[in-house]
């Protein structure tokens, strides 16, 4: 119930009233839709009351629902082209070669038809198509939104270098894992380093951690995604076939790890690393946020884990959950 009056025509007087659900179909180019909707409803003589803001959320709610089933793009969609690119409506309109209004008209909940609409997501989730858009199109732009695309392309182009499998790895956990952070991915890369020495017998991370106060850091990979801090870091590498990069053990492992530690949030990762021998060890003596380059030792994490190994089982989420318990986790 709310208790904040609206005037019902048929007690005429102002009323409390509830807002309530119920089902509706929509005919959309000759398919029926069916969606929830919302509506008011009197207290005192239980008719239809109007509720200001309602019709207009359940325009947008059969609206996203057409969108979702006919892969259509989304308005949130369509403004995360402009802040991915630091761009504008018209000049984004002028490089892809469409009318001068025509993504203000999307934007303001005009329909695009498949095929552009397809095109537009390519533009979303593919730097490269912008890039190659921006080089063909930029006498129809000014020179001052040349720059500011060209920068954030540039910062996205650095961000898909790689020169080392760790970088890599990092690359195929942004792809798979789900709301990546800096603190999330340093963790999920120590447990994949910790793992891959004992179930595969070598260590696929191919580089040293430090113990830093927040739990094992590598440093290579903290310089290239600090800018985004506790933001959930975006993949620019959708289309990358990770299978040249990775060997199906090595996807397999890494896999497995996302599914086994990933579904957990940085802090809980943190936790856990915090409670480990390995960090602790690399840490003794150090106040408790005190900064730290001191390497966290590769035998110190093989033989930590080959006990883990043996009392719990590594290799399946049971044991895992187990030593997780133990040590006070969950």
């Amino acid at each position: 119930m709310n208790v904040d009056g609206l005037l019902c025509w048929n007690c005429r007087e102002v009323v409390s009233y509830s807002v309530k659900m119920r089902k509706r179909e929509r005919l959309i180019n000759g398919k029926t839709y069916v969606y929830v909707e919302k509506y008011g409803e009197c207290d005192c003589c239980h008719n239809e009351i109007t509720v200001p803001g309602l019709d207009d959320e359940n325009e947008r709610n059969a609206d996203n629902l057409y969108r979702a089933e006919n892969d259509i793009i989304s308005l949130e969609e369509l403004k995360e082209i402009l802040t991915k690119y630091n761009i504008e409506k018209r000049p984004l309109s002028d490089l892809l070669g469409m009318g001068t209004h025509t993504i203000s008209r999307y934007l303001e909940g005009a329909m695009p038809n498949k095929k552009y609409s397809d095109f537009l997501k390519n533009v979303l989730y593919d730097h490269k198509v912008m890039r190659k858009y921006l080089e063909e199109n930029r006498d129809k732009i000014t020179d001052k939104a040349y720059e500011k695309v060209d920068e954030k392309l540039s910062y996205m182009e650095k961000l898909c270098e790689y020169t080392s499998k760790i970088e890599i790895i990092a690359m195929y956990i942004i792809h798979t894992a789900d709301e990546v952070t800096d603190l999330y991915l340093q963790k999920m890369l120590y447990f994949v380093k910790a793992f891959s020495m004992v179930l595969l017998g070598r260590d696929i991370v191919e580089e040293k951690c430090e113990a830093w106060a927040y739990g094992p850091v590598f440093p290579r990979i903290y310089d290239k995604y600090k800018e985004f801090g506790r933001e959930q870091i975006p993949d620019y590498n959708r289309n990358v076939d990770y299978s040249e990069l990775l060997s199906d053990e090595e996807i397999d492992l890494i896999n497995y790890v996302i599914a086994s530690l990933g579904i957990y949030n940085g802090g809980t990762l943190m936790r856990i690393t915090h409670r480990e021998k390995p960090w602790i060890d690399a840490r003794m003596g150090l106040p408790e946020f005190a900064s730290s380059n001191n390497l966290v030792d590769d035998e110190v994490i093989k033989e930590y884990y080959d006990g883990i190994e043996t009392k719990y089982g590594l290799n399946e989420t049971k044991g895992i959950n187990e030593y997780l318990s133990a040590i006070g986790i969950i």
